[in-house]
């Protein structure tokens, strides 16, 4: 393939102008920037212009055929009438009318991909369209290439064409001598010497020279075998090599690559300026939304140590609400109460304060302004913390203009006390003081329940002796029932100081628990209340670690494509 080394280099160039057209995307440039990426790439695609002139019937057609490997006469590509064919890459074969002078033909050929080829009618018939050719597609050619026919190379035309073409477009003058396998190779070599002579006198300059035989190289293009050796013998091989060193060697396009490449590192330089501010803000909104949730775990420790106060002071109204239950529960275990009926037979409006309720209204009263003042603080806190969020979370987590907030939300007093009045009266229910006594009570009432039993027997026994042994007797025996009665009497009181012991015993023990519930319902509301943040906490710093990661990666990608465009820079510059 000509040039195949250029293209290959123009190839590897394009694929690393779409890597960095992509992260330009990726990153969210400019469009300015996108749209400067994809016109570079877009600029590697312009293929290199030929222009073959030649007079007719020198075997220009078969030299067209040759260097596409496809036979157009056959085709109807090639028309009879005088006109300039510009030759392009198409889908499907067809010819697009331009001017009366010019068609445009599309064929779909791999080489027209990279090269357009115009093909102008004899110069010896349109004398009319050489200041056409000469000034619209000389000056924009990479090559023209001058065909004579060997057996006629002296056609006064094409060196009259000649001589139009500005000095300056004469560097990328080619001749091509056609149907050299109709002369002899001393004969080719006599019409070489002169041709070089003839040029050297005309224009001071000697242009390379290539004796071919399109016929050959055309056939051996197609032949299944041998193909080789017929096109070493067409001489079309030194040709293509020529041609290919013109486009490896083509100032232009190497000079429109090396501003491409300039160009593509200059828009690397502006990105990655853009991604490293974009990397640095990143990195900063992801330090920040740490430095709010470190914020936040520090505020819950703060508002507890505020609180813990309140829990001591808790636990102090506690004992003393416990010293108060204590004196009441004497009251309901005195030993008349053994002698009482039974509660259930009881009217409702006599029954004793129930212990239960007596210690839940004490506490109650002793500690509801404290926890009270504690769910202010909570508010205040809760507040505090908002504002502090909304004051340096501008521009990251709130619009630069945001307002600081002015109240806290109503709810969150009312709710702390809820949960406190609730954590109390679980804890006074579980307790239960009431039935706490209730077994005691029972016991010391079955044991009262005797005495009047023994009330009669005694008796008895005192009346027996004073029959008997008369007042001395009678004495004696009453003393004896006496201590029996007393007796029964200890037994009962015995059964309520018991319970007295255990309940008293039982509001000292459940101290710890009190604080304990207390402790964990405070802390769960503390975490509860500052937990709302985090719904807005956590997705900020998931999106800001996973933006920075993002660039952090496209850096790299960047740094990439800058290490293969300063590799290109390089390899065009030497």
């Amino acid at each position: 393939m000509i040039g195949d080394e250029y293209f290959q280099l123009r190839t590897r160039l394009s694929t690393e102008l779409h890597a960095l057209a992509e992260v330009i995307r990726d990153v969210g440039g400019d469009t300015e920037s996108i749209a400067i990426a994809e016109n570079l790439i877009a600029s590697l695609k312009e293929p290199f212009v030929f222009v073959v002139v030649g007079e007719v019937n020198v075997g220009k057609s078969t030299f067209l055929n040759a260097l596409f490997g496809q036979d157009f006469s056959r085709t109807g590509v090639m028309p009879t009438t005088d006109k300039i064919l510009f030759f392009k890459h198409g889908p499907v074969q067809q010819v697009v009318p331009v001017t009366p002078t010019l068609d445009e033909v599309h064929l779909p050929s791999e080489l027209l991909r990279d090269f357009h080829i115009v093909d102008t009618p004899g110069t010896n018939s349109i004398e009319n369209e050489h200041q056409e050719i000469t000034e619209r597609f000389v000056p924009i050619a990479d090559l023209v290439i001058f065909v004579f026919s060997a057996m006629n190379p002296w056609g006064a035309s094409a060196w009259q064409f000649l001589d139009k073409v500005h000095k300056h477009w004469m560097r990328n003058v080619v001749f091509v001598l056609q149907q050299c396998d109709l002369r002899s190779p001393e004969e080719i070599q006599v019409i070489t010497d002169y041709m070089g002579q003839l040029s050297r006198q005309r224009y001071a300059q000697d242009f390379p020279l290539f004796p071919v035989s399109a016929k050959l190289a055309y056939q051996a293009r197609n032949a299944p075998v041998g193909g080789a050796e017929l096109l070493e013998e067409s001489g079309f091989q030194r040709l293509e090599d020529h041609i290919s060193l013109l486009v490896g060697k083509n100032a232009a396009r190497l000079n429109k690559l090396s501003s491409t490449v300039r160009l593509a590192r200059q828009l690397l330089t502006n990105l990655r300026e853009h991604v490293a501010q974009a990397t640095q803000h990143a990195q900063h909104s992801a330090a920040l939304v740490q430095e709010f949730l470190t914020e936040r775990e520090m505020q819950v420790d703060r508002t507890m140590k505020k609180i813990l106060p309140a829990l001591d002071a808790t636990e102090r109204d506690y004992h003393e609400a416990c010293v108060r239950v204590a004196g009441l529960a004497d009251d309901v275990l005195a030993t008349r109460q053994a002698f009482s009926k039974d509660p259930a037979l009881v009217e409702e409006e006599t029954k004793p304060e129930s212990l239960d309720h007596r210690l839940f209204q004490d506490l109650q009263q002793r500690s509801g302004d404290r926890w009270r003042q504690v769910g202010i603080i909570l508010e205040e806190d809760c507040l505090q913390y908002d504002r502090f969020l909304h004051s340096q979370g501008r521009g990251t987590l709130f619009p630069a203009d945001v307002e600081l907030p002015t109240e806290a939300d109503p709810e969150l007093r009312r709710l702390f006390a809820v949960h406190i009045d609730s954590t109390i009266r679980r804890f006074v229910l579980g307790l239960k003081l009431d039935e706490a006594i209730e077994p005691g009570l029972e016991k010391a009432r079955k044991r009262a329940r005797w005495v009047p039993w023994l009330l009669l027997p005694v008796l008895a026994a005192v009346g027996a002796a004073w029959f008997f042994d008369g007042p001395m007797g009678a004495a004696v025996s009453a003393g004896g029932g006496m201590l029996l009665l007393g007796f029964a009497l200890l037994i009962a009181q015995s059964a309520l100081n018991r319970t007295r012991g255990e309940l008293v015993d039982r509001l000292e023990s459940s101290t710890m628990k009190l604080r304990d519930m207390l402790l964990t319902q405070v802390q769960s509301d503390v975490e509860s209340l500052f937990s709302r943040f985090l719904p807005m906490l956590e997705p900020a710093q998931l999106e800001a670690n996973e933006r920075e990661r993002q660039l952090l990666g496209q850096t790299e990608r960047l740094q990439a494509l800058t290490d293969s465009f300063h590799a290109f820079q390089r390899e065009l510059t030497h």
